[in-house]
């Protein structure tokens, strides 16, 4: 089989909370992803596709900017990944103000945010390409007329 080669700006930004749940944004408003929390939690991975810099050792995923949370006691900008070098899944810091993932960075509210539930604006200050890898299959081969005919079971 042949394998073709796509690539995307879509980093598929999504969170994966403590439970195991995943949240994918609520919606994109300019370059802030929007997710809303309905539960409380105390910590969750920012999850990314990945993409080399310079390097397939220098794997990115997204550049982040401001992460501010929404509640009903008002917003409560983020600094965590801007401020502490060694946090788990982080990358190189872009100046004072943004921040790389390595695909899969880990992010904990402060105490005061973990029992309420709100909206999570993260800034995506860059992003890919990514690289999609797709292998070829029998659909590749067929023709188009082939692919709008129904199928009879």
């Amino acid at each position: 089989m042949s394998s073709f080669n796509y690539f995307t700006n879509d980093p598929g930004l999504h969170l994966a909370c403590d439970d195991g749940s995943l949240i994918h944004p609520a919606r994109w408003q300019g370059s802030h992803a929007l997710f809303i929390l309905s539960s409380p939690t105390k910590s969750f991975w920012l999850l990314s596709r990945r993409h080399s810099q310079s390097s397939p050792c220098e794997e990115r995923g997204v550049l982040i900017g401001d992460i501010t949370f929404y509640a009903v006691r008002g917003a409560h900008r983020l600094t965590s990944h801007l401020t502490f070098p060694e946090i788990t899944g982080w990358a190189s810091s872009e100046g004072d103000d943004a921040r790389w993932t390595e695909g899969r960075a880990h992010l904990e509210l402060e105490d005061a945010l973990r029992k309420g539930t709100g909206m999570l604006s993260i800034e995506v200050c860059s992003t890919g390409p990514y690289h999609l890898e797709r292998e070829s299959s029998q659909l590749s081969r067929m023709s188009e007329a082939e692919l709008s005919l129904p199928h009879i079971q």
